[in-house]
């Protein structure tokens, strides 16, 4: 239980830190969570290569695709500098979408289910998760719903905004 709890703070961490190295500079933050997923869910539980600039290579343009077809091409090209240029020439971990967005995902599963005539079935197999984890999520955006606490990572022009500072 510890060895799994440990993970998920770890995959949560990454994902965080892609998202708030990847926003900024004409990429809104919603843009990069939107990016950060795409990588999640297209490479997640896999060790990635991140190139250091080579512009015509296999592993550049793959990269670029994926951040292309959620974030749109110019956001992507921007986005997928700033990946390389802090982890350009290493190998990174990308974990699996379900596990460093949970809190969203399960938020959007309280949000979907039921309302659009989407069943748990149908949200199971867009998420590419089980019945009983699509079931797991929903009662988790439930009780964060329930709870008047922002959701994991929220954008940061709204945080900014709400800041009394």
């Amino acid at each position: 239980m510890i060895k799994s709890k440990r993970r998920k703070t770890r995959d949560n961490a990454l994902a965080e830190d892609l998202i708030l190295s990847c926003a900024g500079e004409g990429v809104s933050s919603e843009t990069a969570q939107k990016a950060v997923r795409a990588l999640c869910r297209y490479y997640g539980g896999q060790m990635i290569y991140i190139p250091a600039r080579k512009q015509g290579g296999t592993s550049a343009e793959n990269l670029r695709c994926v951040l292309a077809e959620s974030a749109g091409e110019g956001a992507a090209e921007r986005i997928l500098g700033k990946i390389m240029t802090l982890y350009g020439g290493m190998q990174i971990y990308i974990p699996l979408e379900r596990t460093a967005f949970r809190k969203i995902i399960a938020l959007e599963i309280y949000e979907r289910y039921g309302k659009d005539g989407s069943s748990m079935n149908d949200l199971a197999r867009e998420y590419n998760i089980s019945f009983t984890c699509a079931y797991n999520f929903w009662k988790l955006g439930r009780s964060e719903k329930l709870r008047s606490t922002m959701p994991y990572l929220p954008f940061l022009e709204l945080t900014e905004n709400n800041n009394p500072d």
